[in-house]
């Protein structure tokens, strides 16, 4: 199922319109509608917007349980994954859907040159540089960070 299909169909079950959406995420009509018929790529923020406001996990928008049992060991070779293409960004899921750790934990695979925009990181927040080089501003400082930072 494709991301646009999934977000229907989470949409759809939760009884929301697409107008209804736009004015919970602040996106346009437009822009869900394009998601949805897989004609655009949502950014990561966008993908968080949407999450919260149909209250699901941002992994929840893109992939589903294949064989309908809920794991607790996750193999590197077994990571469920989606790509942004016109990002170039992939995201690997670290953990089950369905853990008690409070957050989302997940790989973010950054293509050179890669920008998110503005993002309103959802809480709570972790990011570990793995390699290269990451820009990043919160309000009006940016740092630069590079293998081993985190934040």
């Amino acid at each position: 199922m494709t991301l646009g299909e999934r977000l229907r169909k989470i949409r759809t079950n939760k009884a929301f319109s697409l107008e209804e959406l736009a004015k919970k995420t602040g996106l346009t009509r437009s822009f869900l509608s394009q998601v949805e018929k897989n004609r655009t790529s949502p950014s990561i923020n966008s993908l968080i917007k949407i999450a919260e406001a149909l209250e699901v996990r941002i992994g929840d928008l893109f992939l589903e349980n294949k064989n309908g049992e809920d794991k607790y060991i996750i193999h590197a070779n077994e990571r469920e994954s989606y790509t942004l293409p016109k990002n170039k960004i992939r995201i690997e899921l670290l953990a089950p859907r369905k853990n008690a750790l409070g957050f989302e934990p997940m790989l973010i695979y950054l293509g050179v040159g890669a920008a998110s925009g503005k993002i309103i990181a959802p809480r709570p927040f972790f990011c570990f540089i793995l390699e290269g080089k990451l820009e990043l501003t919160i309000g009006e400082e940016t740092h630069v960070l590079t293998k081993g930072d985190s934040i």
